[in-house]
């Protein structure tokens, strides 16, 4: 087993330098090695003058198939996570053991501790530094870091195997958008970079190319989520990078341990696009356009984002964002007036609400948005924050339409607050309220409107609505076989929860 002094340490002798040499390939290289791992998953690579990079469909894909498996190049969990889950596959396990030697990193077995040690030893050695000069411990970020540069090394040194979908090539053709990235983040990145060479301890780390790394990781890197789209950790996949947004995407992202899983959400023929969702789709046009502008640095045109300016657009971000008509006998959404007078037009009633007064409700809304935020982002599920957030549900209700997005994630976070205090009647009836919502929201085929279904659900069964309880549970399971895919362990889960209810109304029915 090689041995690494530090990351970017000469090599001892000319062969070793000539063996490193041969090893590293070109990006055209890297790239057609790359098109032919993808051509036998019926893929490939396109370059397009607006987009860049594309993934295409080199034949059909059927709803449900999975188009893509990737492992990540590198991965962390994030603190949360951390000691509660596998560091190499990221299973949950009651019995974790953990690194001697760092004390840092967790495995669930001897297997996934072995198969981690070349990777970990380096960076064991630099969690000890860090810990015996500044007595803490490096932060997720900065762990990913070492470990894509240590990664890197040891495939260079042969060390480590490398693949065509898993080499540091193909993470180098990933963009930065180092141009478009502020000052001020860049100056933050380049702090961030000091740091990284400082515990790595080597001398001969370049800055200049880390803060490009950074650079890389904000724009491309992944969180990795469990089966409810809870966040576990972060890694970066090169291949399913490559995938393109839109606002109507035709694949989801869902993982499996930390392996990411590529799942057809439409009929894909030959030759279309692979698309991918970015960010939450539940917001409106310009609002979705500010996040990728600010995190990925593009203006979406997709199909959804180019009705802007469009009746369609005008009518489905004021259902999504609009706020309720002040006429009390109307229950029309306020949008923006494209006449000759400023303010907030009533699409219903054609009441205005002049500009002034639209300013004040918009700041009213803000504010109440605001602390909504704040409670949910809180972790306070006591009684004292069930009472705020139901007072903030009653004053949201006299500013946004009944179908807002922000009443959704009212209901959707008083929701989670009765459910941690075991209040099920209650949950029941926020869980019922999101529903609609949710439904108008998301496409048909989407993780968060099965996972929602999957909640009601459960929450019918436990109550005793059975007949209500198989209807929800049977439209998430034909949401979530598509999404999630059926042989999971989560899947069939559900499968049971089902199995149950319709066992439990089939031996009713024949008693009565």
């Amino acid at each position: 087993m090689a041995r690494i002094e530090s990351i970017h340490s000469p090599p001892q002798c000319s062969d070793a330098a000539s063996s490193s040499a041969s090893f590293i390939q070109s990006p055209a290289a890297a790239q057609g090695e790359l098109q032919e791992s993808l051509a036998s998953l019926g893929l490939a690579v396109s370059i397009s003058e607006e987009k860049g990079r594309c993934l295409i469909a080199l034949r059909d894909f059927c709803r449900g198939q999975v188009i893509l498996e990737q492992d990540p190049y590198v991965s962390v969990l994030d603190k949360e996570s951390r000691g509660a889950r596998c560091d190499s596959c990221f299973v949950q396990a009651k019995s974790l053991k953990r690194c001697s030697a760092c004390k840092h990193v967790w495995y669930c077995s001897s297997t996934c501790q072995k198969k981690e040690w070349k990777l970990h030893q380096d960076e064991c050695k630099a969690i000890n530094e860090v810990k015996r000069r500044k007595d803490q411990t490096p932060t997720s970020s900065m762990q990913l870091m070492l470990r894509l540069m240590f990664k890197r090394k040891l495939q260079l040194d042969k060390v480590v195997i490398r693949s065509a979908m898993d080499n540091h090539e193909i993470v180098e053709l990933l963009p930065t958008h180092m141009a478009d990235t502020s000052e001020e983040r860049l100056v933050l990145y380049a702090q961030m970079a000091n740091l990284v060479a400082w515990i790595a301890g080597a001398a001969t780390v370049d800055i200049k190319e880390v803060t490009q790394l950074f650079c890389r990781f904000a724009c491309n890197a992944h969180t990795i989520c469990d089966e409810e789209l809870r966040p576990l950790g972060m890694g970066l996949f090169p291949v399913v990078s490559i995938i393109n947004h839109s606002c109507e995407p035709n694949t989801v992202l869902l993982f499996e341990g930390k392996r990411a899983v590529v799942r057809a959400l439409e009929q894909i023929n030959v030759g279309s696009e692979l698309t991918l969702s970015y960010i939450e789709l539940g917001t409106s046009t310009e609002s979705r356009r500010k996040a990728l502008r600010e995190q990925y640095y593009f203006t979406c045109n997709c199909p959804r984002c180019n009705h802007l300016g469009t009746g369609v657009v005008s009518l489905e971000d004021s259902i999504l964002e609009g706020l309720l008509c002040k006429n009390k006998a109307c229950k029309g959404h306020l949008i923006s007036n494209k006449g000759s007078q400023k303010g907030l037009l009533c699409q219903l009633c054609g009441a205005l609400v002049n500009e002034n007064e639209a300013s004040k409700i918009l700041a009213e809304a803000k504010e109440v948005l605001r602390q909504a935020s704040e409670l949910a982002s809180s972790g306070n599920h006591h009684s004292a924050a069930r009472i705020k957030t139901e007072e903030l549900k009653h004053l949201q209700e006299k500013l946004w339409h009944p179908s807002s997005v922000h009443l959704m994630w009212t209901h959707d976070n008083l929701l989670k607050i009765c459910m941690s205090e075991q209040d099920w009647q209650s949950a029941l009836d926020y869980c019922r309220l999101t529903i609609p919502a949710y439904e108008r929201i998301y496409p048909q085929f989407h993780p968060l409107l099965g996972l929602q279904f999957f909640a009601l659900g459960k929450l019918e069964w436990y109550l005793g609505n059975t007949v209500e309880a198989i209807k929800a549970l049977t439209t998430a399971r034909d949401i979530l076989a598509v999404t999630h895919g059926s042989h999971g362990n989560f899947f069939q889960g559900l499968l049971s929860t089902l199995h149950d209810a319709q066992a439990s109304l089939a031996q009713k029915r024949m008693f009565h």
